[in-house]
């Protein structure tokens, strides 16, 4: 539905062929929702379940899925959109990412420090490695005081209430930053007259046919850990697409509190869940003994990572691994 980290539209048909008709369909790990929006499981499940960590996901999903409602707001606002053809717009684009950063997060200025210096190709060697590991470890501090302003946000979601200023807010970080990189970190992306504002094809979703019945007929948009959402919507007739932050790419992921623990305590879950369930990853040394395969299905397919390039590369590919319980 919008671009984010870890981010399943490419993969949407592949995955969701295997998916089975069910009563109740949830997304542990709901990030843009991609399984669901890019395919017609809609058709196949009598209610959808959205779930993420992250509170600003939550909100907006709750807030998209009345869609009608919320796009007739967002244009009520008239926001600044980067135009195809008007550069003169980047500057005023700019400012309004900054201000609904500072108005959802708070920044750091040793960070962007870090990463200002980093962009000199002239350091290299130890004096590089140093940075990058100084880098990782403010991220890593950062993470953990995040956590605060998550659970501060995250009360209001839990309540039940919907922030449609909030919601607005985050999608515009989401789609004004490079395609998947964490929002809490991120910096504008200026196009330069050159494209127009994926915050604008956002905005043209909520109000396409196409995705109107698939987004009205999300039954409830959840702000739980994969536990709790896993153990409120169990049964026989639940069906679960999990897509955890991979193996050693936790950090790329904000406002989630998921390591290398929670890996395995995921696994636990799984195996005792009493649904069927699809679990997405990168092949690693441990998957196969987490997840041995004369007990539970594999599929793999190759396909292009959707934030893997740099300008002037082509973008790297992985092979997906699609576990399922059955």
């Amino acid at each position: 539905m919008i671009s984010y980290i870890g981010g399943k539209a490419r993969m949407a048909e592949w995955i969701s062929s295997f998916i089975p008709e069910c009563e109740t369909y949830v997304e542990v790990f709901g990030g843009g929702f991609w399984v669901y929006i890019n395919s017609d499981i809609y058709e196949r499940c009598d209610k959808a379940i959205y779930s993420d960590f992250n509170p600003y996901m939550t909100n907006l999903f709750r807030c998209a899925s009345t869609p009608k409602v919320f796009s007739k707001f967002i244009e009520s606002k008239e926001i600044p959109l980067q135009e195809k053809g008007k550069p003169e717009l980047s500057q005023t684009c700019r400012d309004y990412f900054y201000d609904c950063k500072e108005a959802l997060f708070y920044t750091d200025f040793a960070i962007k420090k870090l990463r200002e210096v980093l962009e000199d190709k002239n350091i290299t060697g130890k004096h590089r490695k140093a940075l990058n590991e100084a880098l990782t470890h403010a991220r890593a501090t950062r993470q953990c005081n995040n956590n605060s302003m998550r659970d501060s946000f995250g009360d209001k979601v839990k309540a039940g209430r919907k922030d449609q200023v909030a919601a607005m807010r985050y999608a515009y970080i989401l789609t004004s930053a490079f395609s998947g990189i964490d929002p809490v970190d991120s910096e504008f992306q200026d196009y330069k007259g050159k494209y127009g504002s994926k915050f604008q094809a956002f905005l043209n979703r909520l109000k396409s046919d196409k995705f109107i019945p698939k987004l009205k007929k999300i039954n409830a948009c959840e702000n739980m850990s994969f536990e709790e959402v896993i153990a409120k919507y169990d049964s026989p007739t639940t069906y679960f697409y999990v897509d955890p932050p991979y193996w050693s790419t936790e950090l790329y992921y904000s406002l989630h509190r998921f390591g290398k623990d929670q890996h395995y305590e995921l696994m636990n879950s799984l195996h005792n869940a009493k649904g069927k369930f699809s679990l997405s990853y990168y092949d690693f040394t441990e998957l196969k003994d987490m997840y041995p395969k004369d007990k539970f299905s594999w599929e793999t397919k190759e396909f292009v990572k959707p934030a893997g390039a740099t300008e002037g590369t082509e973008q790297s590919t992985g092979e997906e691994v699609l576990i399922m319980n059955y």
